[in-house]
């Protein structure tokens, strides 16, 4: 009991600290209306302070680390199941960064969504451990809701990241390949 007490106790001392606010600043993400199959193509995602105060940001210094994407594929109206294996890598190398009011974060990222086999697609980020695989769909459009949360390197363990998302829909285009 005496144990139980001492632990709790180390940990609500241990949160007590000031903690990542994901919450209070702009998540935007920049990206192209239209991809092609087998062309990689950049995207930005950017962190930006529009709070009056100072806002506290741990993030890993490679910070598809401090990332969950979290993609959804439609054909025509169709939602298509991907399968993606969880990452391996679990070590992280945190910085802290300290955003005044206006302040931003951009992070520059690459990608692709490869024609993978002779029935498959793969979209791959550069950097970011899981890979999202589908059957080759046939439909006249194919949709990627390309959306996501940061994951905070100092956050509270109750914490369970709502308001954290950004997103955007892109379309996928390549000649007669869906059809």
């Amino acid at each position: 009991m005496i144990r139980t007490i001492f632990f709790l106790s180390l940990f609500v001392l241990a949160s007590c600290g000031k903690q990542d606010d994901f919450y209070t600043v702009t998540k935007i993400v920049r990206l192209q209306d239209t991809i092609t199959v087998d062309q990689p193509f950049e995207f930005e995602l950017v962190l930006k302070n529009d709070s009056l105060d100072v806002t506290k940001l741990t993030i890993d210094k490679q910070v598809q680390k401090s990332l969950f994407f979290n993609l959804f594929f439609r054909c025509d109206e169709e939602l298509l199941r991907s399968e993606v294996k969880n990452p391996t890598s679990k070590g992280h190398n945190y910085e802290v960064h300290y955003l005044s009011k206006g302040d931003s974060l951009t992070y520059k990222m690459r990608a692709v969504l490869r024609a993978f086999s002779v029935d498959s697609l793969a979209l791959e980020i550069e950097g970011y451990e899981r890979v999202y695989r589908l059957k080759k769909p046939k439909c006249r459009e194919l949709k990627v809701s390309f959306g996501g949360m940061w994951l905070p390197g100092n956050s509270s363990l109750f914490d369970a990241m709502e308001g954290y998302g950004f997103g955007r829909t892109i379309m996928v285009e390549q000649e007669g390949y869906f059809r």
